[in-house]
């Protein structure tokens, strides 16, 4: 008698491909996790980063709000007409917005009575080290 052999997969094989896709999920999950996790911090770093900036360039406002008077109560021949307001506003501990204004000399009131010489951000520090890696395994 001729017995015909039959192949057909067994269970094992199912059993593999299933451990092998539940592994992959699972390894996808993880990696999407880790970087979510990555922006989520960059996210906020960026935000406090803007609150600094935007509060400095909110106080400079103010500050040149507050002597503006002076200017407009000034003329070329009560000061010199080289001039010049320096601040320094604090952003972070190692960075500064600095500002510098001059007065303008101007009779004619409707114009600005001053001139924005300098509006930057400065890093104090040159020995500060930017994180530039990217933490794959902690």
């Amino acid at each position: 008698m001729n017995h015909k052999q039959v192949y057909s997969t067994h269970i094992g094989a199912a059993s593999i491909l299933l451990i092998f896709l539940v592994l992959s999920l699972i390894s996808f999950a993880s990696l999407t996790l880790v970087n979510s996790r990555a922006d989520y911090v960059l996210s906020k770093k960026m935000q406090e980063r803007s609150i600094a900036y935007y509060n400095a360039c909110h106080e400079a406002n103010g500050f040149i709000a507050e002597n503006e008077p002076k200017f407009r109560n000034m003329s070329a021949i009560d000061s010199d007409a080289q001039d010049m307001i320096k601040k320094s506003f604090t952003l972070s501990e190692f960075q500064t917005l600095d500002i510098a204004i001059q007065p303008n000399y101007l009779e004619n009131t409707d114009f600005p009575s001053y001139r924005i010489l300098e509006w930057r951000v400065v890093t104090h520090n040159e020995d500060v080290i930017y994180d530039e890696t990217l933490p794959v395994m902690k």
